[in-house]
Protein backbone atom coordinates (compact mmCIF):
# COMPACT_ATOMS: atom_id res chain seq x y z
CA UNK A 1 0.00 0.00 0.00
CA UNK A 2 0.88 3.49 -0.69
CA UNK A 3 2.41 5.10 3.00
CA UNK A 4 0.50 8.15 3.57
CA UNK A 5 3.22 9.94 4.15
CA UNK A 6 3.52 9.86 0.06
CA UNK A 7 3.21 13.30 -2.08
CA UNK A 8 -0.36 14.12 -2.63
CA UNK A 9 -1.71 13.41 -6.53
CA UNK A 10 -3.34 17.18 -7.96
CA UNK A 11 -6.51 15.87 -9.55
CA UNK A 12 -7.22 19.29 -12.26
CA UNK A 13 -10.50 18.66 -13.77
CA UNK A 14 -13.85 20.98 -14.03
CA UNK A 15 -16.07 18.25 -13.43
CA UNK A 16 -19.76 18.63 -11.78
CA UNK A 17 -18.52 16.88 -9.43
CA UNK A 18 -14.67 16.63 -8.67
CA UNK A 19 -14.81 15.76 -5.12
CA UNK A 20 -16.68 12.55 -6.36
CA UNK A 21 -13.59 11.26 -8.86
CA UNK A 22 -11.01 12.60 -6.09
CA UNK A 23 -12.72 10.11 -3.67
CA UNK A 24 -12.79 7.42 -6.29
CA UNK A 25 -9.88 7.69 -7.28
CA UNK A 26 -8.32 7.75 -3.40
CA UNK A 27 -10.08 4.80 -3.10
CA UNK A 28 -7.45 2.87 -5.26
CA UNK A 29 -4.77 3.92 -3.00
CA UNK A 30 -2.67 4.21 -6.05
CA UNK A 31 -2.36 7.57 -4.52
CA UNK A 32 -1.91 8.25 -0.76
CA UNK A 33 -4.07 11.56 -1.15
CA UNK A 34 -5.49 13.55 -3.87
CA UNK A 35 -5.50 17.25 -3.73
CA UNK A 36 -8.32 18.82 -6.09
CA UNK A 37 -8.04 21.74 -8.58
CA UNK A 38 -10.44 23.19 -10.63
CA UNK A 39 -8.43 25.52 -12.45
CA UNK A 40 -5.16 25.13 -13.91
CA UNK A 41 -3.56 28.47 -12.12
CA UNK A 42 -4.79 26.62 -8.59
CA UNK A 43 -3.20 23.24 -9.85
CA UNK A 44 0.28 25.21 -10.12
CA UNK A 45 -0.06 27.11 -6.70
CA UNK A 46 -0.48 23.19 -5.35
CA UNK A 47 2.62 22.73 -7.54
CA UNK A 48 4.76 25.50 -5.92
CA UNK A 49 3.67 24.98 -2.14
CA UNK A 50 5.26 21.73 -1.73
CA UNK A 51 5.89 17.67 -3.35
CA UNK A 52 3.36 16.53 -5.78
CA UNK A 53 3.22 12.90 -6.62
CA UNK A 54 1.44 13.13 -10.00
CA UNK A 55 -0.89 15.76 -11.64
CA UNK A 56 -4.09 14.64 -13.32
CA UNK A 57 -5.73 16.91 -15.61
CA UNK A 58 -8.57 17.12 -18.16
CA UNK A 59 -7.47 18.82 -20.92
CA UNK A 60 -10.36 21.41 -21.10
CA UNK A 61 -9.99 23.73 -18.10
CA UNK A 62 -11.93 27.31 -17.40
CA UNK A 63 -8.53 29.44 -17.93
CA UNK A 64 -6.27 27.34 -19.85
CA UNK A 65 -6.07 23.89 -21.33
CA UNK A 66 -4.21 20.65 -20.32
CA UNK A 67 -1.13 21.14 -22.76
CA UNK A 68 -0.38 24.77 -21.58
CA UNK A 69 -0.92 23.58 -17.57
CA UNK A 70 1.84 20.69 -18.34
CA UNK A 71 4.47 23.20 -19.88
CA UNK A 72 3.98 25.64 -17.01
CA UNK A 73 3.98 22.43 -14.70
CA UNK A 74 7.27 21.09 -16.15
CA UNK A 75 9.27 24.61 -15.53
CA UNK A 76 8.62 23.62 -12.13
CA UNK A 77 8.70 19.94 -12.10
CA UNK A 78 10.78 18.37 -14.73
CA UNK A 79 10.16 14.86 -13.87
CA UNK A 80 6.84 14.73 -12.01
CA UNK A 81 4.19 12.57 -13.41
CA UNK A 82 1.79 14.17 -15.57
CA UNK A 83 -1.40 12.34 -17.13
CA UNK A 84 -3.62 14.17 -19.47
CA UNK A 85 -7.24 12.96 -20.25
CA UNK A 86 -9.70 13.96 -22.95
CA UNK A 87 -12.93 13.02 -24.50
CA UNK A 88 -12.63 14.39 -28.10
CA UNK A 89 -9.42 12.51 -29.25
CA UNK A 90 -8.31 15.72 -31.33
CA UNK A 91 -4.65 14.27 -32.50
CA UNK A 92 -3.18 17.62 -32.69
CA UNK A 93 -3.84 17.52 -28.76
CA UNK A 94 -2.27 14.18 -28.13
CA UNK A 95 0.98 15.66 -30.83
CA UNK A 96 1.39 18.58 -28.77
CA UNK A 97 1.49 16.88 -25.36
CA UNK A 98 3.78 14.03 -26.23
CA UNK A 99 6.12 17.09 -27.48
CA UNK A 100 5.71 19.20 -24.41
CA UNK A 101 6.79 15.76 -22.49
CA UNK A 102 3.11 14.27 -20.77
CA UNK A 103 3.30 11.11 -19.27
CA UNK A 104 0.63 9.59 -20.34
CA UNK A 105 -2.61 10.28 -22.50
CA UNK A 106 -5.80 8.73 -21.70
CA UNK A 107 -8.79 8.86 -23.88
CA UNK A 108 -12.28 8.70 -21.89
CA UNK A 109 -16.13 8.27 -23.00
CA UNK A 110 -17.79 11.57 -23.47
CA UNK A 111 -19.44 11.10 -20.54
CA UNK A 112 -17.66 8.43 -17.98
CA UNK A 113 -18.98 7.94 -14.19
CA UNK A 114 -16.54 7.89 -11.44
CA UNK A 115 -15.42 4.52 -11.38
CA UNK A 116 -14.57 4.20 -15.33
CA UNK A 117 -12.11 7.25 -14.86
CA UNK A 118 -10.74 6.46 -12.04
CA UNK A 119 -9.90 3.16 -13.85
CA UNK A 120 -8.28 4.60 -16.31
CA UNK A 121 -6.06 7.02 -14.45
CA UNK A 122 -4.75 4.25 -12.06
CA UNK A 123 -3.89 2.48 -14.80
CA UNK A 124 -1.97 4.85 -16.34
CA UNK A 125 -0.17 6.03 -13.08
CA UNK A 126 0.77 1.79 -12.64
CA UNK A 127 2.50 1.87 -15.89
CA UNK A 128 4.07 5.43 -15.39
CA UNK A 129 5.28 5.38 -12.15
CA UNK A 130 7.51 2.45 -11.41
CA UNK A 131 10.45 4.22 -13.59
CA UNK A 132 9.80 7.63 -12.04
CA UNK A 133 10.31 6.37 -8.43
CA UNK A 134 13.64 4.39 -9.39
CA UNK A 135 11.38 1.04 -8.79
CA UNK A 136 12.00 -0.22 -12.73
CA UNK A 137 14.82 -2.75 -11.73
CA UNK A 138 12.07 -4.50 -9.28
CA UNK A 139 9.41 -4.38 -12.22
CA UNK A 140 11.50 -5.85 -14.83
CA UNK A 141 12.29 -8.92 -12.56
CA UNK A 142 9.01 -9.05 -11.79
CA UNK A 143 7.82 -9.09 -15.28
CA UNK A 144 10.66 -11.68 -15.93
CA UNK A 145 9.60 -13.79 -13.13
CA UNK A 146 5.29 -13.46 -14.20
CA UNK A 147 6.49 -14.00 -17.73
CA UNK A 148 8.29 -17.41 -17.50
CA UNK A 149 5.81 -18.28 -14.99
CA UNK A 150 3.84 -21.86 -16.18
CA UNK A 151 0.40 -20.49 -14.35
CA UNK A 152 -1.68 -18.21 -16.33
CA UNK A 153 -1.28 -14.76 -14.36
CA UNK A 154 -3.85 -11.91 -15.58
CA UNK A 155 -4.26 -8.23 -13.63
CA UNK A 156 -7.69 -7.03 -13.88
CA UNK A 157 -9.29 -3.36 -13.59
CA UNK A 158 -12.48 -2.73 -10.92
CA UNK A 159 -14.42 -4.07 -14.03
CA UNK A 160 -12.60 -7.16 -15.13
CA UNK A 161 -11.04 -5.59 -18.29
CA UNK A 162 -7.32 -7.40 -18.46
CA UNK A 163 -4.80 -4.78 -17.75
CA UNK A 164 -2.07 -7.78 -18.43
CA UNK A 165 -1.44 -11.11 -19.08
CA UNK A 166 1.35 -13.24 -19.01
CA UNK A 167 2.53 -15.06 -22.40
CA UNK A 168 1.95 -18.52 -21.12
CA UNK A 169 -1.39 -18.15 -22.21
CA UNK A 170 -0.89 -18.74 -25.90
CA UNK A 171 0.52 -22.44 -24.21
CA UNK A 172 -2.50 -22.65 -22.39
CA UNK A 173 -5.18 -21.34 -24.22
CA UNK A 174 -4.16 -20.41 -27.97
CA UNK A 175 -4.38 -16.60 -27.35
CA UNK A 176 -2.23 -14.13 -28.08
CA UNK A 177 -1.61 -11.65 -24.97
CA UNK A 178 -2.67 -8.89 -27.66
CA UNK A 179 -5.94 -10.41 -27.24
CA UNK A 180 -6.92 -10.42 -23.66
CA UNK A 181 -5.45 -7.20 -23.00
CA UNK A 182 -7.30 -3.81 -22.61
CA UNK A 183 -10.70 -6.65 -22.60
CA UNK A 184 -13.18 -8.29 -20.37
CA UNK A 185 -12.93 -12.01 -21.03
CA UNK A 186 -16.38 -13.01 -19.73
CA UNK A 187 -17.73 -13.72 -23.51
CA UNK A 188 -15.01 -16.46 -23.40
CA UNK A 189 -16.10 -18.13 -20.37
CA UNK A 190 -18.82 -21.32 -20.65
CA UNK A 191 -22.57 -19.67 -20.42
CA UNK A 192 -23.06 -21.63 -17.42
CA UNK A 193 -20.50 -20.57 -15.58
CA UNK A 194 -20.34 -17.00 -16.26
CA UNK A 195 -22.88 -15.51 -13.54
CA UNK A 196 -20.35 -17.16 -11.08
CA UNK A 197 -17.28 -15.63 -12.57
CA UNK A 198 -19.06 -12.52 -12.55
CA UNK A 199 -19.84 -13.15 -8.80
CA UNK A 200 -16.10 -13.36 -8.56
CA UNK A 201 -15.14 -9.81 -9.78
CA UNK A 202 -18.22 -8.41 -8.18
CA UNK A 203 -17.75 -5.73 -5.71
CA UNK A 204 -14.01 -5.54 -5.64
CA UNK A 205 -14.12 -2.42 -2.63
CA UNK A 206 -16.21 -4.77 -0.42
CA UNK A 207 -13.29 -6.94 -0.61
CA UNK A 208 -9.97 -5.26 -1.02
CA UNK A 209 -6.83 -7.27 0.36
CA UNK A 210 -8.59 -10.74 0.23
CA UNK A 211 -8.71 -13.23 -1.82
CA UNK A 212 -11.29 -15.43 -3.29
CA UNK A 213 -11.31 -18.53 -5.87
CA UNK A 214 -13.32 -19.94 -8.85
CA UNK A 215 -13.41 -22.49 -11.10
CA UNK A 216 -14.60 -22.33 -14.39
CA UNK A 217 -14.54 -23.40 -18.51
CA UNK A 218 -13.05 -21.43 -20.87
CA UNK A 219 -13.04 -21.41 -24.58
CA UNK A 220 -9.78 -22.06 -26.00
CA UNK A 221 -8.81 -20.48 -29.45
CA UNK A 222 -9.69 -24.10 -31.01
CA UNK A 223 -12.90 -23.55 -29.90
CA UNK A 224 -12.93 -26.76 -27.03
CA UNK A 225 -13.37 -25.83 -23.10
CA UNK A 226 -10.67 -26.42 -20.64
CA UNK A 227 -11.59 -26.12 -17.30
CA UNK A 228 -9.37 -23.38 -14.81
CA UNK A 229 -8.90 -22.81 -10.83
CA UNK A 230 -8.48 -19.24 -10.44
CA UNK A 231 -7.03 -17.27 -7.10
CA UNK A 232 -7.60 -13.81 -7.33
CA UNK A 233 -6.25 -11.61 -4.55
CA UNK A 234 -7.38 -8.47 -4.92
CA UNK A 235 -4.42 -5.55 -4.50
CA UNK A 236 -6.46 -2.69 -5.81
CA UNK A 237 -4.73 -0.89 -3.02
CA UNK A 238 -1.04 -1.76 -4.15
CA UNK A 239 0.60 0.45 -6.08
CA UNK A 240 2.23 -1.50 -7.96
CA UNK A 241 -0.66 -3.33 -9.07
CA UNK A 242 -3.44 -1.36 -8.82
CA UNK A 243 -5.46 -4.44 -9.66
CA UNK A 244 -6.93 -7.52 -8.78
CA UNK A 245 -4.10 -10.05 -9.94
CA UNK A 246 -5.53 -13.72 -11.14
CA UNK A 247 -4.04 -16.63 -10.87
CA UNK A 248 -5.01 -19.68 -12.95
CA UNK A 249 -4.38 -23.19 -13.33
CA UNK A 250 -5.34 -25.44 -16.20
CA UNK A 251 -6.78 -28.53 -14.30
CA UNK A 252 -9.26 -29.74 -17.06
CA UNK A 253 -7.39 -33.47 -16.70
CA UNK A 254 -7.79 -33.13 -12.72
CA UNK A 255 -11.32 -32.75 -13.35
CA UNK A 256 -11.65 -35.19 -15.87
CA UNK A 257 -9.81 -37.83 -13.53
CA UNK A 258 -12.01 -37.08 -10.55
CA UNK A 259 -15.00 -37.90 -12.71
CA UNK A 260 -14.38 -40.86 -14.22
CA UNK A 261 -13.45 -41.51 -10.33
CA UNK A 262 -17.08 -40.74 -9.38
CA UNK A 263 -18.65 -42.50 -12.00
CA UNK A 264 -16.32 -45.59 -11.20
CA UNK A 265 -16.74 -45.61 -7.80
CA UNK A 266 -20.85 -45.41 -8.17
CA UNK A 267 -20.58 -48.49 -10.66
CA UNK A 268 -18.44 -49.96 -8.23
CA UNK A 269 -21.06 -49.55 -5.29
CA UNK A 270 -23.81 -50.61 -7.45
CA UNK A 271 -22.10 -53.98 -7.98
CA UNK A 272 -21.40 -54.56 -4.34
CA UNK A 273 -24.65 -53.88 -3.64
CA UNK A 274 -26.25 -56.34 -5.99
CA UNK A 275 -23.48 -58.89 -5.09
CA UNK A 276 -24.58 -58.73 -1.38
CA UNK A 277 -28.06 -59.06 -1.88
CA UNK A 278 -28.10 -61.94 -4.52
CA UNK A 279 -25.20 -63.77 -2.15
CA UNK A 280 -27.46 -62.63 1.17
CA UNK A 281 -30.47 -64.13 -0.12
CA UNK A 282 -29.47 -67.41 -0.69
CA UNK A 283 -27.49 -68.15 2.57
CA UNK A 284 -30.43 -67.57 4.52
CA UNK A 285 -32.57 -69.75 2.68
CA UNK A 286 -29.63 -72.54 3.73
CA UNK A 287 -29.46 -71.16 7.05
CA UNK A 288 -33.54 -71.34 7.28
CA UNK A 289 -33.27 -74.86 5.89
CA UNK A 290 -30.96 -76.26 8.56
CA UNK A 291 -33.17 -74.91 11.38
CA UNK A 292 -36.00 -76.63 9.79
CA UNK A 293 -33.72 -80.11 9.58
CA UNK A 294 -32.59 -79.49 12.95
CA UNK A 295 -35.62 -79.85 14.06
CA UNK A 296 -36.01 -82.87 12.14
CA UNK A 297 -33.00 -85.03 13.28
CA UNK A 298 -29.56 -84.28 14.81
CA UNK A 299 -26.65 -84.41 12.79
CA UNK A 300 -23.29 -83.10 13.21
CA UNK A 301 -23.18 -82.15 9.70
CA UNK A 302 -25.72 -79.13 10.21
CA UNK A 303 -23.14 -77.56 12.64
CA UNK A 304 -20.89 -77.43 9.40
CA UNK A 305 -22.81 -75.86 7.30
CA UNK A 306 -23.60 -73.10 9.80
CA UNK A 307 -20.09 -72.36 10.20
CA UNK A 308 -19.96 -72.23 6.32
CA UNK A 309 -22.73 -69.96 6.16
CA UNK A 310 -21.22 -67.77 8.85
CA UNK A 311 -17.81 -67.44 6.78
CA UNK A 312 -19.53 -66.72 3.50
CA UNK A 313 -21.63 -63.90 5.28
CA UNK A 314 -18.08 -62.85 7.10
CA UNK A 315 -16.67 -62.29 3.84
CA UNK A 316 -19.29 -61.06 1.96
CA UNK A 317 -19.31 -58.00 4.65
CA UNK A 318 -15.04 -58.32 4.20
CA UNK A 319 -15.65 -57.45 0.50
CA UNK A 320 -18.46 -54.47 1.03
CA UNK A 321 -16.09 -53.16 3.39
CA UNK A 322 -12.91 -53.29 0.24
CA UNK A 323 -15.52 -52.34 -2.16
CA UNK A 324 -16.32 -49.33 -0.38
CA UNK A 325 -13.27 -48.34 0.86
CA UNK A 326 -12.07 -48.25 -2.61
CA UNK A 327 -14.01 -44.90 -3.56
CA UNK A 328 -12.39 -41.68 -2.78
CA UNK A 329 -12.45 -40.80 1.01
CA UNK A 330 -13.72 -37.97 2.39
CA UNK A 331 -12.91 -34.67 3.63
CA UNK A 332 -9.69 -35.04 5.89
CA UNK A 333 -10.13 -32.94 9.07
CA UNK A 334 -8.53 -33.24 12.60
CA UNK A 335 -9.45 -36.32 13.61
CA UNK A 336 -8.32 -37.01 17.39
CA UNK A 337 -6.66 -40.61 17.00
CA UNK A 338 -7.66 -41.84 20.62
CA UNK A 339 -11.30 -40.98 20.12
CA UNK A 340 -11.23 -43.39 16.68
CA UNK A 341 -9.17 -46.03 18.72
CA UNK A 342 -11.81 -46.13 21.54
CA UNK A 343 -14.34 -45.98 18.99
CA UNK A 344 -13.05 -49.04 16.80
CA UNK A 345 -12.57 -50.52 19.87
CA UNK A 346 -15.67 -50.71 20.57
CA UNK A 347 -17.31 -52.44 17.29
CA UNK A 348 -14.83 -55.60 18.35
CA UNK A 349 -15.98 -58.57 20.22
CA UNK A 350 -13.47 -59.19 22.98
CA UNK A 351 -14.11 -58.28 26.58
CA UNK A 352 -10.99 -60.62 27.63
CA UNK A 353 -8.76 -58.13 25.29
CA UNK A 354 -7.40 -54.85 26.48
CA UNK A 355 -6.80 -51.54 24.60
CA UNK A 356 -3.81 -49.20 25.94
CA UNK A 357 -4.07 -45.60 24.41
CA UNK A 358 -1.22 -43.91 24.70
CA UNK A 359 -1.54 -40.68 22.39
CA UNK A 360 -4.11 -37.33 22.49
CA UNK A 361 -3.00 -36.05 19.22
CA UNK A 362 -4.85 -35.37 16.44
CA UNK A 363 -4.18 -36.39 12.77
CA UNK A 364 -5.46 -35.23 9.41
CA UNK A 365 -7.78 -37.84 8.65
CA UNK A 366 -11.01 -39.14 7.46
CA UNK A 367 -12.62 -40.34 10.61
CA UNK A 368 -14.87 -43.07 9.45
CA UNK A 369 -12.54 -44.31 7.50
CA UNK A 370 -9.62 -44.31 10.67
CA UNK A 371 -11.87 -46.05 12.37
CA UNK A 372 -12.61 -48.65 9.81
CA UNK A 373 -8.99 -49.12 10.03
CA UNK A 374 -8.07 -49.71 13.27
CA UNK A 375 -11.05 -52.43 13.76
CA UNK A 376 -9.37 -54.16 11.26
CA UNK A 377 -6.49 -54.20 12.82
CA UNK A 378 -7.83 -55.02 16.21
CA UNK A 379 -10.01 -57.90 14.14
CA UNK A 380 -6.88 -59.10 12.84
CA UNK A 381 -4.81 -59.13 16.34
CA UNK A 382 -7.85 -60.92 18.85
CA UNK A 383 -7.66 -63.53 15.32
CA UNK A 384 -4.44 -64.31 15.79
CA UNK A 385 -3.29 -63.60 19.62
CA UNK A 386 -5.50 -64.57 21.20
CA UNK A 387 -8.92 -63.30 22.89
CA UNK A 388 -6.83 -61.86 25.23
CA UNK A 389 -4.40 -60.19 23.88
CA UNK A 390 -3.19 -56.24 24.63
CA UNK A 391 -2.84 -53.93 21.53
CA UNK A 392 -0.96 -50.29 22.46
CA UNK A 393 -1.53 -47.30 19.85
CA UNK A 394 0.44 -44.40 20.05
CA UNK A 395 2.98 -41.58 18.10
CA UNK A 396 5.78 -42.78 16.42
CA UNK A 397 8.69 -40.58 18.39
CA UNK A 398 11.39 -40.51 15.34
CA UNK A 399 11.50 -37.53 14.58
CA UNK A 400 12.43 -38.68 10.59
CA UNK A 401 9.09 -40.71 10.59
CA UNK A 402 5.45 -38.91 11.47
CA UNK A 403 3.02 -41.02 12.30
CA UNK A 404 1.25 -43.79 14.67
CA UNK A 405 1.61 -46.95 15.59
CA UNK A 406 -0.66 -50.19 16.18
CA UNK A 407 1.11 -52.89 18.28
CA UNK A 408 -0.37 -56.12 20.01
CA UNK A 409 1.45 -58.54 22.22
CA UNK A 410 0.64 -61.95 20.54
CA UNK A 411 3.67 -63.99 18.42
CA UNK A 412 3.94 -61.50 15.79
CA UNK A 413 4.40 -62.46 12.03
CA UNK A 414 7.03 -64.34 10.72
CA UNK A 415 9.70 -63.33 8.02
CA UNK A 416 8.25 -65.44 5.58
CA UNK A 417 5.09 -63.59 5.44
CA UNK A 418 5.29 -60.30 5.89
CA UNK A 419 5.53 -59.63 2.10
CA UNK A 420 2.26 -61.18 2.25
CA UNK A 421 0.28 -59.98 4.81
CA UNK A 422 -1.63 -57.35 2.64
CA UNK A 423 -2.38 -59.29 -0.10
CA UNK A 424 -6.29 -60.19 -0.63
CA UNK A 425 -6.96 -63.64 0.44
CA UNK A 426 -4.13 -64.26 2.18
CA UNK A 427 -4.88 -65.70 6.08
CA UNK A 428 -2.71 -68.19 7.77
CA UNK A 429 -5.73 -69.34 10.20
CA UNK A 430 -9.74 -68.76 9.53
CA UNK A 431 -9.67 -65.01 8.72
CA UNK A 432 -10.94 -64.03 5.01
CA UNK A 433 -7.68 -62.82 4.03
CA UNK A 434 -9.36 -59.24 3.24
CA UNK A 435 -8.77 -57.76 6.57
CA UNK A 436 -5.51 -56.04 6.26
CA UNK A 437 -6.17 -55.34 2.38
CA UNK A 438 -8.64 -52.79 3.65
CA UNK A 439 -5.95 -51.36 5.73
CA UNK A 440 -3.98 -51.15 2.84
CA UNK A 441 -6.55 -49.40 0.55
CA UNK A 442 -7.29 -46.83 3.26
CA UNK A 443 -4.01 -46.35 3.97
CA UNK A 444 -3.28 -45.79 0.54
CA UNK A 445 -6.62 -43.58 0.05
CA UNK A 446 -4.84 -41.03 2.42
CA UNK A 447 -1.53 -40.91 0.94
CA UNK A 448 0.55 -42.72 3.65
CA UNK A 449 2.51 -45.92 4.01
CA UNK A 450 2.20 -48.72 6.12
CA UNK A 451 4.85 -51.25 7.01
CA UNK A 452 5.96 -54.02 9.75
CA UNK A 453 8.14 -53.03 12.28
CA UNK A 454 11.23 -55.13 12.58
CA UNK A 455 12.46 -57.14 15.79
CA UNK A 456 9.23 -55.49 17.47
CA UNK A 457 7.87 -58.49 19.67
CA UNK A 458 4.74 -59.56 18.73
CA UNK A 459 3.16 -57.22 15.58
CA UNK A 460 3.78 -53.81 15.25
CA UNK A 461 2.41 -51.86 12.46
CA UNK A 462 3.84 -48.59 11.21
CA UNK A 463 1.79 -46.02 9.63
CA UNK A 464 3.79 -42.48 8.24
CA UNK A 465 3.24 -39.69 5.87
CA UNK A 466 0.80 -38.35 8.02
CA UNK A 467 -0.07 -35.06 9.25
CA UNK A 468 0.56 -34.30 12.93
CA UNK A 469 -2.07 -31.67 13.99
CA UNK A 470 -0.59 -29.44 17.17
CA UNK A 471 -1.26 -30.65 20.33
CA UNK A 472 -4.80 -30.01 21.82
CA UNK A 473 -5.43 -28.36 24.64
Amino acid sequence: MVDGSCPPTVLVTPEPDPDTLSEELAETAEVSSVETAEQGAAALELLEEGPVGAVLSAAELADMDGVDLLRRARQQRTTVPFVLFSRDGDERLVSDALSVGVTEYVPVESNPDADALADRLTDALARVRPDLTGEAEAAGRFEQLVEFSTDLLTIHRRDGTVRYVNPIIEDIMGYSPSEFVGRKPIDRIHPDDQDRVLSFFADPKEWLGETREVIYRMRTAEGEWRTLESVGHNRLKDPALAGVVVNSRDVTERQQYQRELERQNERLEKFASVVSHDLRNPLQVIRARVEAARAESQSAHHDHIEDAVDRMETLIDDVLTLARDGRVIGDLGETALDDCARAAWGRINAPDATLECRTDCAIEADADRLVELLQNLYSNAVTHAGPDVTVRIGVLGDDDRVGFYVEDDGPGISIDERDLVFDYGYTTGDGTGMGLAIVREIVQAHGWEVSLADGADGTRFEFTGVTVCPNRE
